[in-house]
């Protein structure tokens, strides 16, 4: 897996996975079944999400990853990097999520295919450098960030994106946003 750079987090997760896996390849595997079957019983429901504050966050992560971790919902207390990208220290998660999940309640209407990619790719950046689990946070910002579009009134098919190329786009939103920007634009119905 290899993902993380610090405090040994693949050990971490092999040596606390509630399903026993002894491998990385067996924790990938585990862990990508058991998010399908959660992923699959939410998206069952048009609707899965009504409420989109901090503590649904926490929830959805804790749906998402409760067979895998025992940490499922629970902020981090080690700092995290991937690649050359350090996410928020952890000792700044919770007073940064705070303030995040504040303007994300207080955002208004989206007017605009356009205006939701803008607002789409500056939640997405903003949630990925807070990354306050120790893993599963792509999956479920795009799970939060999907339903959350919806009640904006925009479906964001995140399906489609081309997994290179969206995972290059959120590298750079880093100090640029517009190549997510633009990915986002053709994916937003």
């Amino acid at each position: 897996m290899d993902k993380y750079n610090s405090e040994h987090n693949d050990q971490y997760l092999l040596e606390v996975n509630l399903l026993g896996a002894k491998t990385y390849e067996e924790l990938k595997e585990a862990e990508a079944f058991t998010f399908a079957i959660r992923a699959a019983e939410l998206e069952q429901k048009k609707t899965y999400m009504d409420s989109f504050h901090e503590q649904d966050f926490k929830q959805l992560h804790r749906f998402l990853f409760q067979d895998m971790y025992p940490f499922a919902g629970k902020y981090r207390n080690v700092q995290l990097m991937k690649g050359n990208t350090r996410f928020c220290q952890a000792e700044f998660i919770s007073s940064y999520a705070h303030s995040l999940f504040m303007e994300l309640n207080n955002e208004p209407g989206w007017e605009s295919k356009e205006q939701a990619a803008d607002r789409l790719a500056y939640f997405k950046t903003e949630l990925n450098i807070l990354h306050p689990f120790r893993e599963g946070n792509g999956r479920t910002i795009r799970m939060f960030l999907h339903a959350y579009a919806l009640t904006k009134g925009f479906e964001w098919e995140y399906e489609e994106l081309n997994r290179e190329t969206y995972m290059q786009a959120m590298i750079a939103s880093v100090t640029d946003s517009r190549p997510l920007y633009r990915l986002l634009l053709k994916t937003i119905q």
